[in-house]
C-alpha cells in the first residue's frame, strides 16, 4: 500500500527551462556559450551536489564573456528560483494527494536556491519534508540519495511512489525499491492515473 508520494521539483512542480530563460535575456552568441558551458555542463552537477558554488564552478569563463555578462549570469543562477514558475495543474494534483491522506515529500537535484522556494511555491507548503541534493552532497539517480530520504523520514520503500520527469531518476528510485512514475511530457492525465492506481487519489 502506498502511503507516501515523493515529488521531484524542476519539471514536475515548477517549470525548469534554462534555454527559454537565457535566450530571453542574452544575445544568441552569449546564450549559446552560457547554455553549453554553464547550464548544461558537468560542473552544474557539482553545484547541484553542493560541492561547488556557482562562482567556483564557472569563474573560469569570466573572461570569455563580454563585460558584466558573467556577473549577471551568476546573479541569475543564485536567484534561479525567480525564473521557475509553479505549475498550477500539478499543484491541484498535490492538493488531491494531500486531501486523500498521503504524506508528501520532495526529492530534488537542486542548488541552495531551493531554500528560497520553500515559502513561495504553493505546493511546497503542503509537503511533509524534503531532501535537497545540495544539502546532502548526493545526486539522483544515485541510490544513496533515495535511501537517505527513506531513512530521514522513517519511510518504507514499498510504501512510497516517486514522481520525476527524468527517466534515469525513475530508474534510480526503483533500484532503491521505490515504485516510480515517469512524468513525461507533462502528462497530467497519466500522472493522475498512476496516483489512482496506487490508491493515493
Amino acid at each position: 500500500m502506498i502511503k507516501n508520494v515523493i515529488f521531484d521539483l524542476g519539471g514536475v512542480l515548477v517549470d525548469l527551462n534554462p534555454e527559454k530563460v537565457i535566450r530571453s535575456l542574452f544575445s544568441e552568441e552569449n546564450s549559446d556559450f552560457i547554455l553549453r558551458n554553464i547550464f548544461f555542463s558537468e560542473e552544474w552537477r557539482e553545484v547541484d551536489r553542493g560541492t561547488l558554488t556557482p562562482d567556483e564552478a564557472f569563474h573560469k569563463y569570466k573572461n570569455d564573456l563580454p563585460n558584466g555578462v558573467y556577473e549577471k549570469v551568476i546573479g541569475i543562477i543564485n536567484n534561479w528560483n525567480e525564473y521557475m514558475p509553479p505549475f498550477d495543474d500539478v499543484y491541484e494534483v498535490v492538493k488531491k494527494v494531500k486531501a486523500y491522506g498521503a504524506d508528501i515529500y520532495l526529492l530534488s537535484n537542486v542548488p541552495p536556491y531551493i531554500h528560497k522556494m520553500l515559502g513561495t511555491v504553493p505546493a511546497l507548503k503542503l509537503f511533509d519534508g524534503y531532501v535537497a541534493s545540495c544539502d546532502v552532497k548526493l545526486l539522483k539517480p544515485e541510490k544513496e540519495i533515495y535511501e537517505h530520504l527513506l531513512a530521514k523520514f522513517g519511510l518504507k520503500a514499498e510504501e512510497c511512489l516517486f514522481i520525476d520527469d527524468m527517466p534515469e531518476n525513475v530508474r534510480g528510485a526503483r533500484s532503491a525499491g521505490i515504485k516510480a512514475h515517469h512524468f513525461a511530457n507533462h502528462d497530467i492525465t497519466a500522472l493522475e492515473k498512476a496516483l489512482e492506481e496506487n490508491g493515493v487519489i
